[in-house]
C-alpha cells in the first residue's frame, strides 16, 4: 500500500487548531513512520476548499488516483475536512472510496476504508461543509449587523483611518485633499486628471510617495461615504463616522459627473459654448473659428426650422451683449447694507424655510417608512413576490436613508450661528457687484467662470439677449422689480439664496 499525502491551510481558517501546512506535513509524516506507511507523493496547497475546481492541487491528485492501475494508494491527511468543504468534492473523495480506487483514507485519528457505512462518511463530510455555510451566513449577518449601526466592516478609505477598535477616523494629513479634490471639481472647469495633477504638485501621495491618477480620482469623487452614506451591495446606510464633505456638495459633484459624461470634450476652446441658446427655436448655439482667430457663435438648427443658423454672432458682440445682465441682479451696496442691518434686528426669529423644509422632510420620511410596512403586509400576504418585494425595499431604504442624511445636515444648519448665514447672504447679494467688474476687466476662462456662475443660458435672437435664465439665488435677485425699495429687495432677501 502506498499513500498520498495532502495538506491544506486555509486563510478562511482562524482556528488555532488547525495545523500550519509545516505542522501538518511533520506530524503526519510521524504517523506514517509509527504505522509503516509507505508516502509516495506529498500535496500541500494553500487554498480555500468552500469550492470545487478551485484547488489546482487536489484536481491533480484526484487525476492520479483515477489514472493509477497498479499500485493500491490510500491518503493521509490531517483531519477529513482538509480533503474537502463542499459536496462536489466530498462525493468525489466517497465515490472513489466506496470504488476502491482510494483504498484507505487515514487521518491523525482515525481511518475511512471502503467497507465502511458511508452515512458516517456523509455525515462527516456534510458537516465541514455546513462550516463552510454556517461560516458565510455569519460573515454577511456581521458585515449587516455592522452597517446598521453605522460602522464600517472594511479598509478605511482613502482619507480615513481604521482606528484599530473597529472604528474609522479621518486621516488629518489626506483629508483636506479629499475636500479639495470635491470642491475643484464642483467648480465644473477641471477635468479629473488636472485635479489629479494639482493635487499631486500639492503634496497628495500614496503612502509610497506615487501619484494618485484620474481613476483613482474618479472613484473617490463617485463615493458617497464621503459625506456619510455608506454603500454596500447597492443599498445604503448611514455611516457614524465624521463626514469630510457636505451631502450638499457631493450631490453637486454628482451633477456635474453626470453633465461631463453626457458631454463630448471639445478640441477648440470657445467661452460662451454650452451658455447660449436661439431664442426662436431653442437649439443651442455652437461656434467655429474664421480664419484662424475670430470666433461666431450660430444656431446649430438641430430642429430644422430656423432661419437663425444663418446669423453668426462675433464673441466680441456676445461679450458686450453679456456685460448689461448684471444690471438685472445687481442691488447698491446702500440697500444690501440696510437690508443687512434690518436682518441683523430680527436674526432671533425662527428662520421659516429651514423648519418649513425640515417638516417636510419628516413627513417624507414617515411615508417612506409607511409604505415599507405596507410592502412588508402584502408581501406577507402572498400579493408580492419576494423578488419584487427585494427590489421595492431597497429602494425604500435608499430614500429613506438619504432623508435622515437631508434631516441630519438641515439640524445642522439650524445649529448655525445665524450671523455667519447671514454673512453669506450678504455675500451672495455683494457677488454680481464684483462679478461685473471682473467680467469687464478679465477675458476667456473667468469671463466663463462668472457667466456660467449665474447663468444656466442666454437665448439669442437678430444678435441680441432675448430672455435670461438665472441660476439660484440670482433667479430670485433677478425677480425683483424695483431695486431701490426697502421692502421689496426685503422681502425676497429670505428665499434662502446660497452662498457662491
Amino acid at each position: 500500500m502506498k499513500y498520498i499525502l495532502y495538506c491544506r491551510k486555509s486563510s478562511e481558517d482562524k482556528g488555532k487548531q488547525i495545523l500550519s501546512l509545516e505542522s501538518q506535513v511533520t506530524e503526519m509524516k510521524k504517523l506514517a513512520v509509527n504505522l509503516g506507511l509507505e508516502i509516495i507523493k506529498v500535496y500541500t496547497e494553500s487554498k480555500s476548499a468552500k469550492k470545487p475546481d478551485n484547488r489546482p492541487l487536489f484536481s491533480e491528485m484526484i487525476k492520479q488516483i483515477k489514472q493509477n492501475k497498479n499500485d493500491d494508494l490510500g491518503i493521509l491527511c490531517w483531519k477529513i475536512d482538509r480533503l474537502s468543504r463542499n459536496p462536489i468534492d466530498s462525493a468525489t473523495i466517497q465515490w472513489l472510496l466506496q470504488q476502491g480506487n482510494i483504498k484507505i483514507i487515514q487521518t491523525i485519528d482515525r481511518q475511512y476504508l471502503p467497507s465502511d457505512n458511508v452515512v458516517m462518511f456523509s455525515v462527516e463530510s456534510g458537516m465541514a461543509n455546513q462550516y463552510i455555510l454556517d461560516l458565510s451566513k455569519n460573515v454577511k449577518r456581521g458585515i449587516l449587523t455592522k452597517l446598521e449601526k453605522g460602522g464600517w466592516p472594511n479598509l478605511a478609505p482613502l482619507g480615513y483611518l481604521n482606528d484599530g477598535k473597529g472604528g474609522i477616523v479621518i486621516d488629518k494629513a489626506r483629508s483636506k485633499y479629499i475636500e479639495k479634490m470635491f470642491m475643484l471639481y464642483n467648480e465644473g472647469d477641471k477635468s479629473v486628471k488636472e485635479i489629479s495633477d494639482i493635487l499631486f504638485k500639492q503634496g497628495f501621495r500614496s503612502r509610497a510617495g506615487h501619484k494618485y491618477h484620474k481613476s483613482k480620482v474618479h472613484k473617490i469623487l463617485n463615493d458617497s461615504f464621503y459625506c456619510g452614506i455608506m454603500t454596500k451591495n447597492g443599498k445604503q446606510y448611514l455611516g457614524n463616522h465624521e463626514p469630510i464633505i457636505s451631502k450638499k456638495l457631493f450631490d453637486s459633484v454628482q451633477d456635474v459627473l453626470n453633465k461631463k459624461a453626457n458631454t463630448k470634450k471639445q478640441k477648440l476652446y470657445f467661452t460662451y459654448r454650452g451658455v447660449l441658446k436661439c431664442d426662436t427655436c431653442g437649439c443651442v448655439l455652437t461656434a467655429t473659428k474664421k480664419k484662424g482667430k475670430h470666433t461666431y457663435y450660430y444656431c446649430t438648427n438641430g430642429k430644422g426650422k430656423c432661419d437663425e443658423h444663418k446669423v453668426y454672432l462675433k464673441e466680441n458682440d456676445v461679450t458686450n451683449e453679456l456685460t448689461n445682465i448684471f444690471d438685472n441682479v445687481i442691488i447698491s451696496e446702500k440697500m444690501i447694507d440696510l437690508c443687512y442691518q434690518a436682518s441683523k434686528v430680527k436674526m432671533g426669529k425662527t428662520n421659516n424655510y429651514l423648519t418649513q423644509t425640515s417638516q417636510t422632510l419628516e413627513d417624507n420620511l414617515a411615508k417612506a417608512e409607511n409604505r415599507k410596512n405596507k410592502l412588508l403586509d402584502l408581501y406577507l400576504d402572498g400579493n408580492l413576490t419576494k423578488e419584487v418585494y427585494d427590489q421595492k425595499v431597497i429602494a425604500l431604504d435608499n430614500e429613506i436613508v438619504q432623508l435622515k442624511k437631508d434631516l441630519d445636515e438641515l439640524k445642522q444648519k439650524k445649529a448655525t450661528n445665524n450671523e455667519i448665514t447671514l454673512e453669506r447672504i450678504k455675500d451672495v447679494f455683494l457677488y454680481p457687484i464684483k462679478a461685473k467688474k471682473d467680467f469687464e476687466s478679465t477675458k476667456n476662462g473667468e469671463q466663463e467662470k462668472i457667466v456660467k456662475t449665474l447663468l444656466w443660458n442666454a437665448q439669442m435672437r437678430n444678435k441680441k439677449i432675448a430672455n435670461l435664465t438665472f441660476k439660484e439665488p440670482f433667479n430670485i435677485l433677478s425677480k425683483i422689480e424695483d431695486k431701490s425699495d426697502f421692502l421689496s429687495v426685503r422681502r425676497d432677501r429670505d428665499s434662502n439664496p446660497r452662498k457662491v
